[in-house]
């Protein structure tokens, strides 16, 4: 009985180390999902946002200042680089360094994110 008793205890010795070291390396796999997937969602919360603020900068440039150069027939090329400046300016304006940095981490380069969304808005709105 004794003999029992103490091989018990030296597989139970044996076990909770083992255990433990499984334990610990299942929860920071866990956290590290988690961490990810909070990032994941953050990213794609900020962009929706950003996308958001594109959408309404162009809306407006377009119907405060493209809309009545176009109706006076005075939307040249100069004008076209001008409400693209005020479109991209007032985008540029509203985005926080969080912004930035996501923008930067999932496509490289805020100016340029920024134009190609200007660019395909517009598209979108001469449709």
């Amino acid at each position: 009985m004794e003999f029992i008793q103490e091989l018990l205890f030296a597989i139970i010795a044996a076990a909770v180390p083992v255990a433990t070291t499984f334990l610990c390396k299942w929860l920071l796999s866990l956290y590290e999902a988690n961490k990810v997937k909070i990032k994941n969602e953050k990213a794609q919360a900020t962009l929706s946002l950003v996308t958001d603020m594109i959408v309404a900068a162009v809306e407006t440039t377009t119907s405060t200042y493209v809309k009545n150069l176009k109706a006076q027939e005075l939307f040249d090329a100069d004008a076209q680089k001008e409400a693209f400046n005020m479109t991209f300016d007032a985008v540029k304006k509203q985005l926080t360094e969080d912004s930035e940095q996501i923008i930067t981490e999932v496509y490289g380069d805020v100016e340029l994110y920024i134009t190609n969304k200007i660019e395909q808005f517009v598209e979108e709105l001469k449709k």
